[in-house]
């Protein structure tokens, strides 16, 4: 199975993805990745729009090969950090690129995944755990942009069926136990059993 969790900055996705691969024996692996385009990227201070687009995308590339090995695979489980879904949410933020387009560049390289996860939380909450990080506050932490992310995350949990909204706003415990419970059904349906309780 293919998974991603997504969400704004804070939400808490580094936690439920190492322990939803923890619970079925997945491999992770992080979007923005160890590519050479993904430390550029993470060693730019305010990438430019064109900047954005060329990195994420050559990132995202280098990871199809692993992306399409999960991909309704009844044997290999891979969790991802993120996935183009967030850079729809985040490079269409005041750019005038829209969501759509930027899934049909996307959907042109990747596979489709089984599920897709979006953590919802308040903008606010998520800035109050950021700023309780005590580091440096990136390009991509600030409220417009956050709340224009948590926007288009919501519309395409309405308008694609692998896509499923979860309050992430809950305990972790809370919010884990309503992962599961949907990756399990996800499973089920898909590819008929629960091979990680074998």
């Amino acid at each position: 199975m293919l998974i991603s969790i997504d969400g704004i900055d804070g939400c808490g996705k580094s936690t439920q993805v190492a322990l939803l691969a923890d619970r079925i024996g997945a491999e992770r692996i992080r979007q923005i990745s160890p590519s050479r385009w993904g430390r550029t990227l993470r060693s730019t201070l305010a990438p430019t729009l064109a900047q954005q687009l060329a990195w994420f995308t050559a990132d995202r590339a280098s990871l199809v090969d692993r992306l399409e090995a999960a991909a309704s695979s009844p044997d290999t489980h891979l969790i991802s950090d993120r996935s183009y879904l967030s850079g729809i949410a985040y490079q269409s933020y005041d750019s005038g690129l829209s969501p759509r387009f930027l899934e049909e560049l996307n959907r042109a390289i990747v596979p489709e995944y089984d599920l897709q996860v979006f953590l919802h939380v308040p903008v606010e909450q998520a800035l109050s755990r950021i700023a309780q990080r005590g580091e440096a506050v990136t390009w991509c932490e600030n409220a417009g942009l956050l709340t224009w992310a948590c926007r288009v995350f919501e519309t395409w949990a309405q308008r694609r069926r692998n896509i499923v909204q979860i309050d992430g706003a809950r305990t972790i415990e809370e919010v884990a136990e309503a992962i599961g419970a949907v990756v399990d059904a996800v499973a089920m349906d898909r590819l008929g059993d629960l091979s990680w309780q074998v």
